[in-house]
C-alpha cells in the first residue's frame, strides 16, 4: 500500500502521540526520549527505565531511497524497533544485546504502539516485583527489634 505524504505525516505524529501516552501510562517506570541515533545508538524515539539506560526499547525511522534523517521534509515509511539490553560481555566488555526486533509499516503504526506499550508493561511488572521483593530498611528495623528475644546482657 502507497500512502501519501500527508497519511505518512499523520502515522508519523499518531506514533509520537501513542508514546507519549505509553510514558505517561507507565510513568513511573518508564520514561521517554527523542534521540539523534547517530549521537546516542538507540533510535528516533526510545524508552528507558526512569533510573537507568537498561533494557530500552528503540524505534528508528525508514525513509525511501534518497531520504536521510537530516532532511527537512521527510517522512518516514516505516520503522524499525529493537528491545535490547546492555549486557557484560566474556571479555568484561559491555555490548548491547537484542532479545526482540522487527520493523513496521507506517500505515501498521498501531502494532508498534502495542509492542511498545507491551515492553512497557512488561518492564513495569518486573520493577515491581522487584521493589516488593526489596525490604524496607525501616520496616526490617522495627522487625528486628520487636522480634528480639530478651537478654540478661547490659546494653
Amino acid at each position: 500500500m502507497v500512502l501519501s505524504e500527508e497519511e505518512l505525516a499523520r502515522n508519523m505524529m499518531a506514533l509520537d502521540d501513542g508514546l507519549h501516552r505509553i510514558e505517561k501510562q507507565f510513568d513511573e517506570h518508564v520514561v521517554f526520549f527523542d534521540e539523534d541515533p547517530l549521537t546516542f545508538g538507540g533510535g528516533h524515539f526510545v524508552l528507558y527505565p526512569v533510573d537507568g539506560s537498561s533494557p530500552r526499547f528503540a524505534i528508528e525511522e525508514q525513509y525511501p531511497l534518497g531520504v536521510d534523517w537530516s532532511d527537512e521534509g521527510r517522512v518516514p515509511t516505516s520503522w524499525t524497533w529493537v528491545a535490547e539490553a546492555y549486557l557484560p560481555q566474556p571479555d568484561g566488555s559491555y555490548m548491547w544485546v537484542p532479545h526482540g526486533e522487527g520493523e513496521v509499516a507506517s500505515a501498521d503504526y498501531a502494532i508498534l504502539l502495542q509492542i511498545a506499550e507491551g515492553w512497557a508493561e512488561a518492564l513495569s511488572a518486573a520493577l515491581e516485583r522487584e521493589q516488593s521483593l526489596a525490604p524496607d530498611p525501616v520496616r526490617v528495623a522495627d522487625t528486628a527489634s520487636a522480634t528480639r528475644p530478651p537478654t540478661d546482657r547490659s546494653m
